[in-house]
């Protein structure tokens, strides 16, 4: 790997493992529920970052005190009729390009447009993806821009981002079941979520943010995503490198996967796999992007598999909130925009033994 990619994972890993000792990195951050958090998104697409991306973006806007959560590169902002302030630096980005666009000829070797005037392309797969980096700003960074402020706006009912949740949960696939006890975990053999009563969490987010947890490793089950760290994380057993580096994909996905919800992001469980996410990093500085990037297709499984539902939930209040308010006139799309709370959220039940219980068969 060349020297300038080193560089950067390593010195991401430092600074990330000094987040996690300090209880701050990304998922680390509680958020009350309805409130968007700080995941980064494009200035100019709307579409939030993903894989190790957010983690880094999310890091580097808290550091440089940033509230908003939007980046773009310096073409994104000029092309929307901004410009980035004098003097200001900005951030690295990884992208890997898995494809080449080529221009589209014709029989005598010109380039073919399209009806708008522009390039037409095809696209050809590489051989080995491209590692790049592209570097982008933060809106704060810019002047020019107009875009809406950032705000609460209107707030949605509470009971929308656990509507959300309940379709996740109720499309997943999975059989979640519920048991008096301070026990949450998921059984890979008998492919079963078992939670704690509802009444017996503190809060709704609480126990939505532990649901999604372990339906974050449920993901890993060999019908679905048949992920490698859960097996080995099941066989090796709690406190192994392999367990503690399932949860950090179960922790990140949970995050994102509240974010896009809305229902909150209670963090306090992570704790226990401090050590071991530390242990993962120092050994392999790119582990964090493994993990995000498991984290992202953990949460897109989630959430894609109940994507009718929650879109019916939400024309459903939409059209209620027409009905009663004519003039209002459309209703901007929001399509989750957290922003973190500093609010501590209280304890919910102890996950031990999160992926199987301990007395019972690994797998």
């Amino acid at each position: 790997m060349a020297s300038k990619q080193q560089h950067y994972y390593r010195d991401f890993a430092d600074k990330l493992i000094e987040r996690i000792r300090e209880g701050t990195a990304p998922w680390q951050r509680p958020w009350n529920p309805g409130e968007a958090s700080s995941l980064p998104e494009n200035i100019q697409s709307e579409r939030s970052y993903t894989g190790g991306n957010t983690v880094y973006l999310a890091m580097a806007a808290e550091d440089r005190g940033y509230s908003d959560n939007r980046w773009g590169t310096f073409r994104q902002i000029k092309a929307m009729g901004g410009h980035v302030k004098k003097g200001e630096h900005g951030e690295h980005v990884v992208f890997f390009a898995r494809h080449k666009l080529i221009a589209l000829r014709d029989e005598e070797g010109k380039v073919r447009k399209g009806q708008n005037g522009k390039t037409l392309y095809r696209r050809r797969k590489l051989d080995r993806p491209v590692w790049r980096t592209y570097v982008v700003f933060n809106a704060e960074q810019t002047r020019g821009l107009k875009l809406p402020a950032r705000g609460d706006g209107d707030k949605e009912p509470a009971w929308m981002p656990q509507k959300r949740a309940e379709a996740v949960i109720e499309q997943s696939g999975v059989d979640v079941r519920h048991r008096n006890g301070n026990r949450a975990y998921y059984h890979l053999k008998d492919d079963q979520v078992t939670l704690p009563e509802r009444h017996q969490f503190p809060s709704s987010e609480a126990y939505y943010q532990t649901a999604l947890h372990e339906l974050g490793h449920a993901t890993g089950h060999e019908s679905r995503l048949d992920r490698e760290t859960l097996k080995q994380g099941v066989d090796d057993g709690f406190g192994s490198e392999q367990y503690a580096r399932e949860e950090l994909r179960a922790e990140i996905a949970a995050m994102m996967t509240g974010d896009r919800l809305r229902t909150g992001h209670n963090p306090d469980r992570g704790a226990a796999y401090v050590e071991g996410w530390i242990a993962a990093l120092k050994e392999d500085p790119r582990e964090i992007h493994r993990a995000a990037a498991d984290a992202q297709r953990m949460s897109n499984y989630l959430v894609n598999r109940a994507r009718e539902q929650i879109q019916d939930i939400e024309l459903e209040h939409d059209e209620a909130r027409s009905a009663t308010s004519p003039d209002r006139g459309p209703e901007p799309q929001r399509d989750g925009e957290p922003e973190r709370g500093d609010d501590k959220q209280p304890d919910a039940p102890q996950r031990i033994a999160a992926m199987a219980p301990p007395e019972g068969p690994s797998r």
